[in-house]
């Protein structure tokens, strides 16, 4: 725990850090790939700044999905958004913003604590952060009716139809795009207002709250070594066994198991389609990828404060590079 009188850099206190985050209800957020330490920095910073911490995870939602997601013991800190739905309910991201943003609300503003949220899934982050439309959920009734009329007139009537109530989106797909077609022209029957438009809100990055962005990363190289380790590692602590478990439940086939990683690859092994040591080579390359993909997503969204996570031999000496860059962030009047 560090000291609260203790001066953070040409900051101030740690205590007047606190009091100001407070008194101006910011929103902290410590994001990146996979492996770079988020949780554990956030429960750190959290007992430092005595506060929670909101997981902004899609797939920590879920009950009995423990191991290969990671969730991480966080002593007296509260973890919200964690183990709220059973595996067999998918969870959208307006659903996540909704519970996340009244937690936020009752549990954080409301007693004038610091929300932290932390995690890497850039599409909930934003979903709960940002002034972002989203366009209306897929209505089977409208989706037949013009499937319906497609085959029956053609698909060319239908890419005029969607040319003329908008035109940016029509461009941007091409008259052969049966599938974007349909949802174009289905947004539209559903909402009055052009696919477009939805989309245009997500290219502001325009923070709904006042929102300090934390991006934690590492060198490549030793990124992958944290990632393979973790996978040896979540094998050896029972993965195989807790996804057959959910299994037996009756959970197979539901879209967190086969959507998340490393719970996908280990339904194929209890299946019999890959070896155990395929299999974990296989988790492991596809958790490099996932964390190339989000290393992407987030290196796109200039608001982020970047720190090198693997320049910090420990935890604490990193909790305090953290509040040195949310200190210069309120003191540059960010």
């Amino acid at each position: 725990m560090l000291d609260k009188k203790a001066k953070t850099s040409n900051t101030g206190t740690l205590e007047e850090i606190r009091q100001k985050l407070q008194d101006h209800q910011y929103v902290l957020m410590i994001c990146g790939p996979t492996c770079t330490g988020k949780s554990r920095a956030a429960i750190s910073l959290a007992a430092s700044l005595d506060t929670h911490v909101i997981s902004v995870d899609s797939m920590q939602v879920y009950k009995g999905m423990d191991i290969g997601t990671d969730k991480v013991s966080s002593g007296k800190i509260r973890q919200y958004m964690i183990d709220l739905f059973e595996p067999d309910c998918q969870v959208s991201a307006v659903q996540f913003r909704q519970i996340c943003r009244d937690i936020m609300q009752k549990e954080f503003f409301a007693k004038q604590r610091i929300p932290i949220l932390v995690g890497g899934s850039g599409l909930y982050i934003r979903a709960v952060l940002d002034k972002l439309d989203f366009a209306p959920s897929q209505n089977t009734t409208i989706r037949e009716q013009i499937r319906e009329g497609i085959k029956k007139e053609g698909l060319q009537k239908y890419y005029q139809q969607l040319k003329k109530i908008d035109p940016a989106y029509s461009k941007k797909i091409g008259p052969n795009d049966c599938r974007r077609i349909i949802r174009g022209l289905e947004v539209y029957r559903i909402s009055g207002k052009p696919y477009s438009g939805f989309q245009k809100s997500w290219q502001k990055r325009e923070s709904a709250y006042n929102t300090i962005f934390i991006g934690l990363s590492m060198d490549r190289a030793c990124l992958y070594r944290q990632i393979d380790a973790r996978v040896c590692t979540m094998f050896d602590r029972g993965l195989v066994d807790e996804v057959q478990s959910l299994m037996q439940k009756g959970y197979g086939e539901s879209y967190p198991l086969r959507q998340a990683t490393g719970y996908k690859e280990v339904v194929r092994f209890l299946q019999g389609s890959l070896s155990l040591e395929a299999c974990k080579q296989l988790v492991q390359r596809n958790t490099r990828r996932l964390a190339k993909k989000q290393m992407t997503w987030f290196r796109a969204d200039p608001r982020i404060h970047w720190i090198r996570a693997d320049n910090y031999d420990n935890i604490l000496c990193l909790n305090e590079k953290i509040l040195e860059v949310i200190g210069e962030h309120i003191d540059a009047g960010g």
